[in-house]
């Protein structure tokens, strides 16, 4: 099923002749980016159009503190051995999962007769290889089994006996290869799985993936704490808008020094599904613990509680110590976690730059690198020739799906769910009309956006965080 890309004026109206199926651009484009899965029917027998928290097949995956509400993984009713496609030394799902060479991954996927959990480390791109060891809990002995075992070493001898009722599996692979398995039998409504690291060698980043219908999206765990997955039921976990020391540019401070940082919850951004987020007023810190710290802390379960609170414009804003939310010069991102009800979490984050360190930037960064705000003649007429330049100057690709960019009136532009850029590649976002590529995008408006005299230009992610702040 395609959807019409519709641009939004400040009034809420539609701006006309703008639209473009997202079938249609990745058709189009050839495909732009490495988790651009959309447009093809990779995940169709899931319930796309469910909102957060209702959704059946759904599947809660916590560490510590936090919490994500992840969907399953589906593909034209393949079973889940189909579905991972090994051949001999590797392997070949049906849709690019392993665009990120180091990584190590996990999600779920649903067959035609049951779910799975799967594992899926290394990449063919890989330079290197790896080791990931891991334990397990919760594995029904008598409902499951090991379905697929990857073993790109060259024997079946990776996956372990097992011992008291758990598994534990060291799975070891080389360069330009995969390593992985997919356990059968989890999804009975009530059990809840353990998987604890025992080690990851050469395994920088472990993620849990999940169906977002045209994309798949994936959130970074900790590789040091464990993680328990279990069916969401009633419980659901809502996205927070987040913004640490508001009044700083960038989120600059000493993370070893005495002294508080402010985080406020902001309303949800325009145009977001409010059954996917939590609004400011939802949340009572009196009553249900709101903590703040970095992501490994929390992973931990533990995390600063606020020292004190105040509403302001509709707005959450919360004092934490600095100190007390374990920062290392290392961390690149603020996780704000609570809880609004008996089955609803929060969960949302900020870039952060700990003694001046830009740790954001070390993968996919986003920069405004030309603006053509006054091109010749009219403006009226030039709308085609009027452009902000975006480019991805960080090593790895950027998956720009779903972020929006406005200008200071309250003009926005939505990215297609399905839009990525290579590292080093630049879009240009025309404010007239024209034709799509992977290089330039329409705004398809009938009036000039970025004011001559100047202007900012604002990008937010699909979470509503702040990445790009431009001004000219």
């Amino acid at each position: 099923m395609s959807e019409d890309y519709d641009p939004a004026s400040p009034d809420g109206t539609s701006a006309e002749g703008a639209s473009l199926s997202r079938r249609e651009y990745v058709l189009g484009a050839g495909g732009l980016g490495a988790l651009a899965l959309g447009g093809g029917g990779l995940f169709g027998a899931t319930n796309r159009d469910a909102p957060s928290g209702s959704r059946p097949d759904s599947y809660v995956v916590q560490q510590g503190y936090l919490r994500w509400e992840v969907a399953p993984l589906s593909h034209d009713g393949e079973t889940v051995e189909e579905f991972y496609n090994y051949r001999g030394s590797s392997a070949n799902p049906p849709a690019d999962l392993t665009a990120e060479p180091d990584a190590s991954r996990l999600f779920v996927y649903d067959g035609p007769v049951g779910s799975s959990l799967v594992f899926l480390h290394g990449s063919a791109r890989a330079e290197h290889g790896g080791t990931a060891f891991l334990t397990f809990s919760g594995l029904s002995r008598s409902k499951g089994e090991w379905a697929v075992r990857d073993d790109p070493l060259g024997g079946d001898d990776d996956f372990e006996k097992w011992e008291g009722g758990n598994a534990k599996v060291r799975w070891e692979w080389e360069a330009g290869e995969t390593d992985g398995g997919a356990y059968w039998g989890i999804g009975d409504g009530s059990s809840t799985i353990e998987v604890t690291p025992k080690t990851f060698s050469n395994v920088p980043a472990w993620r849990v993936l999940s169906d977002d219908g045209d994309a798949t999206s994936s959130f970074d765990l900790s590789t040091e704490k464990p993680v328990k997955i279990r069916p969401a039921g009633k419980r659901s976990v809502r996205r927070a808008n987040v913004e640490i020391m508001p009044s700083d540019d960038p989120n600059t401070f000493d993370p070893y020094e005495e002294g508080d940082v402010t985080v406020v919850i902001r309303s949800p951004p325009e145009g977001a599904n409010a059954s996917e987020w939590v609004d400011p007023s939802d949340v009572d810190p009196g009553n249900y613990s709101v903590y703040f710290g970095s992501r490994d802390y929390l992973a931990g379960q533990n995390g600063a509680s606020p020292q004190k609170h105040i509403r302001r414009d509709g707005d959450l804003y919360l004092k934490y110590n600095r100190t007390s939310a374990n920062f290392a010069l290392d961390s690149a991102y603020g996780f704000l976690v609570g809880k609004t009800g008996s089955y609803t979490w929060f969960r949302g984050r900020d870039t952060v730059r700990p003694g001046d360190f830009e740790n954001a930037t070390s993968g996919p960064s986003l920069a405004v690198t030309e603006t053509h705000v006054d091109p010749d003649g009219d403006d009226a007429e030039s709308l085609a020739r009027e452009y902000v330049e975006l480019t991805n100057e960080g090593s790895e690709t950027l998956d720009v799906g779903g972020y929006t960019v406005a200008d200071a009136e309250g003009w926005e532009f939505h990215f297609p769910e399905t839009f990525a850029l290579d590292a080093g590649a630049s879009v240009r976002l025309h404010t007239g009309d024209g034709q799509w590529s992977e290089t330039d995008l329409y705004w398809g408006l009938d009036q000039p956006v970025w004011d001559n005299d100047g202007d900012t230009v604002r990008v937010t992610d699909a979470d509503g965080t702040v990445v790009l702040r431009h001004e000219y």
